[in-house]
């Protein structure tokens, strides 16, 4: 244990010395936060964008009023992106055509809206404009178009709007989960986002971090002083080592970076403003602190997981172009708990979403998955943690082994044949 604590000391100082490591830590809050601001700031400032449309109206109804009054209703909400300036154009379509084509060239319009005489049974208009790829301007112009043309088909039918509004009312499903606390507020939106959310967050660690374990034994092996380690300490004490060493250097950026923003942020009360998005939705990813150890304690174990095989790989090849070959197959079963997220927050008791959270290879993702959709067996968390926590030893083991022998014959690719030969001598 002493040899190990050695190990692992030299490779934590090793890694957070090196300008590398200050500088990512300084300058990957910088890159998010501009990644974030710079694309509010570059739309208009925050400023409300003026969009003039001209509404021709063949069907001589209230149609075209009625769409008015709906872009109008729009720009009434200060928070809205555009303010519409609609105006109205008399006349026929095919006299006034070349008129709106000139206005809108000359940048007088944004662009026009035509409702022809039959809209009511060919369910179509016109809509023309220099940009017809925002989106949030061309749902808009339908969705008041279809208001405009719903009513003139009430009035032709002599149902009055209010009545049928009234009887087309949605039935909103007030979402409560069940737990030992009583009900808890968070929707199923929200609980399927949480999960994804940290599944991510697994996946970002093992694919960021994973192949600095594996670069860190490749520096070993060709490195002849360490032939004097695997002399004086054993393989298991070596590779854990070096795996809690450097995870340990990763795991304290990562925590960095999240105090970084936290600051930056006010401590998270600033965040919503900052990505746009109302205060109440980050406000139910509140989680008991219970279910946050839980939580944390599959991140690092599922972390060290995955470093373990890369320290193992990298202890199989010889080269670092050899091992990057191999580093996709390793992010494999990550992705198998992502293609079955839907049957796992469906059915998180059920015996697909249970096989995964047990599989050590599986569980760092499938676990957590089914802690943030429904309440979970303690035996069956228990269970899962104690294998995950043997997955990490048996690989570190296998790893060290193959490390012991592989330093020492260096320049050969080894197969799966060479490899149980050095499981054995070493």
């Amino acid at each position: 244990m002493r040899e190990m604590g050695i190990i692992m000391r030299r490779e934590f100082m090793e890694r957070i010395r090196t300008r590398a490591f200050l500088y990512g830590t300084a300058l990957f809050p910088l890159f998010m936060g501009a990644i974030i601001i710079l694309p509010r700031m570059g739309d208009n400032s925050g400023e409300r964008a003026d969009r003039r449309i001209a509404i021709l109206d063949e069907t001589g109804t209230a149609a075209g009023p009625a769409l008015m009054q709906v872009l109008a209703t729009l720009s009434r909400d200060e928070d809205y992106p555009y303010n519409y300036i609609p105006e109205r154009v008399e006349g026929p379509y095919a006299e006034r055509r070349a008129e709106l084509m000139r206005r809108v060239l000359d940048e007088e319009l944004d662009g026009y809206v035509v409702i022809p005489a039959n809209v009511v049974t060919t369910d179509t208009i016109l809509y023309r404009a220099r940009n017809i790829a925002n989106r949030t301007l061309l749902r808009d112009v339908g969705q008041a178009a279809s208001a405009a043309v719903q009513a003139e088909r009430l009035a032709r039918s002599g149902i009055a709007p209010n009545e049928l509004v009234d009887l087309l009312a949605r039935v909103h499903v007030d979402e409560a989960e069940i737990t030992q606390r009583g009900e808890e507020g968070r929707g199923a939106a929200t609980t399927f986002w949480f999960a994804y959310m940290a599944a991510f967050l697994v996946y970002f660690m093992v694919a960021f971090y994973g192949v600095t374990v594996m670069r860190s034994v490749l520096e070993e092996k060709m490195n002849r002083i360490s032939e004097v380690m695997v002399s004086s300490v054993r393989s298991i004490d070596l590779m854990l080592g070096k795996i809690l060493g450097v995870s340990g250097a990763a795991l304290l950026q990562v925590g960095l970076w999240g105090l970084l923003g936290l600051i930056a942020t006010g401590g998270g009360a600033y965040l919503p403003r900052l990505l746009g998005l109302p205060s109440e939705i980050l406000a139910s990813f509140v989680v008991p602190f219970g279910q946050v150890v839980l939580l944390l304690s599959f991140f690092l174990l599922g972390f060290l997981m995955f470093a373990s095989i890369y320290a193992a790989l990298g202890a199989a090849m010889t080269t670092e172009q050899e091992a990057q070959s191999m580093t996709m197959l390793v992010l494999v079963p990550l992705f198998v708990p992502l293609l079955f997220i839907g049957p796992i927050t469906n059915e998180p008791g059920g015996a697909l979403a249970t096989a995964l959270s047990l599989i050590p290879f599986c569980a760092p993702i499938a676990m957590p998955m089914r802690l943030a959709t429904a309440p979970v067996p303690n035996a069956e968390i228990a269970l899962s943690l104690a294998l995950l926590a043997l997955g990490v030893l048996v690989v570190a083991w296998v790893g060290g082994r193959v490390y012991r022998i592989g330093i020492l014959s260096t320049g050969t690719k080894p197969g799966w044949r060479e490899l149980a030969k050095w499981l054995r001598e070493a």
